[in-house]
């Protein structure tokens, strides 16, 4: 999963450096906790901007111990999807927690790291359909001219042999749309990427340093390996993305969009 922070543009260079990096988040972050059974689990989310995030979750036992600090990166989807049926699986001393369905309707499998428990609650979990944002972080990315197909894969199932985690997907789909971010924290550039893989429509995030900037375009095909990530989708969810006022953006702009011609 380490690798996985290039794709929203930081580099983890040992398990130093992500100590140091989960260190800093729960400084930072902004709070967030569910109690459990046995304990509580404690989120810290910095949001850096563009829907890019870093979460850093810890699990307190009821006598205080302090279990694994768990720091992952995040992208909040664009898109949302639904899941049903599905599974979630509590890690709680190893502060993990995935989600293992498939798509609403269709016998199309997803398996992904939630990272905003302890922001929705448990509540939410008494639906039969959520909503979620995914979004792969890609940790090897290319652009090809044209494919021979389209595909949705377990990477454990095209790289034989190969110890990956569980929500690591290998993937190939055609592109729709794309846009530059900037990682504010960093300034590493990155790609958020929209592709149709026949199956279903899905976001990538790919460092640009990744990419040959010139062979992305609409109609080209990605070949991805990802680390898979989302968030479910409530009120309260929602109401965190706001990220505040753009001071980029002159109020005189704003005004000239309601102005009607004569």
């Amino acid at each position: 999963m380490e690798i996985a922070f290039e794709a929203i543009g930081i580099e983890i260079g040992n398990e130093s450096a992500l100590n140091d990096l989960a260190a800093d988040i729960g400084k930072r972050g902004e709070v967030s906790r569910l109690s459990r059974k046995s304990g509580t689990l404690h989120g810290r989310c910095l949001k850096l901007g563009a829907g890019l995030e870093v979460w850093s979750v810890l699990y307190e036992s009821e006598t205080g111990e302090i279990f694994s600090n768990d720091c992952r990166p995040a992208f909040r989807a664009r898109y949302a999807q639904k899941i049903s049926p599905w599974v979630l699986s509590e890690f709680d001393k190893e502060a993990e927690n995935v989600i293992h369905g498939f798509l609403e309707n269709s016998e199309t499998e997803v398996l992904f790291e939630l990272q905003n428990l302890t922001e929705v609650g448990t509540k939410i979990f008494e639906e039969s359909v959520l909503k979620v944002g995914l979004c792969g972080l890609a940790y090897r990315a290319e652009i090809l001219e044209n494919a021979d197909k389209k595909f949705w894969r377990a990477f454990d199932e095209v790289a034989l042999n190969v110890i990956s985690e569980e929500n690591d997907w290998s993937l190939c789909g055609e592109v729709l749309a794309f846009d530059s971010l900037k990682n504010s924290f960093s300034g590493n550039d990155l790609f958020w990427i929209y592709l149709d893989l026949g199956e279903f429509k899905l976001e990538v995030l790919v460092n640009q340093r990744t990419l040959q900037r010139e062979k992305l375009k609409i109609g080209a095909f990605l070949r991805a390996d990802i680390w898979l990530q989302g968030h479910i989708l409530d009120e309260r969810a929602k109401r965190k993305v706001y990220e505040g006022v753009d001071r980029k953006i002159r109020t005189v702009d704003l005004w000239k969009s309601f102005k009607k011609p004569n």
